[in-house]
């Protein structure tokens, strides 16, 4: 379906979260609080600093999630303005 997406994340992730391929279900959408979204925890430096994932996913994969969520809603058309 359109509204599915395999994404390949370019950089890695924890080891508990695994490095294999990722789907996106863009007809599955739900909202969340930033106030419980944090970011993903690397462990602690030799220093003993806590470390977290700080890259974000390259503009034409966030271009390829879009799509996919306005197909899940309906909105096909509007993929061509991406």
């Amino acid at each position: 379906m359109p509204y599915h997406l395999e994404i390949e994340i370019p950089f890695a992730l924890p080891e508990r979260w695994g490095n294999t391929p990722r789907w996106l279900k863009g007809d599955m959408i739900y909202s969340v609080g930033f106030h419980r979204v944090d970011l993903l925890s690397l462990g602690k430096s030799p220093e003993g600093r806590r470390l977290y994932q700080t890259e974000a996913l390259p503009a034409p994969i966030l271009r390829q999630v879009q799509a996919a969520l306005l197909h899940g809603l309906g909105l096909s058309e509007l993929t061509r303005h991406l």
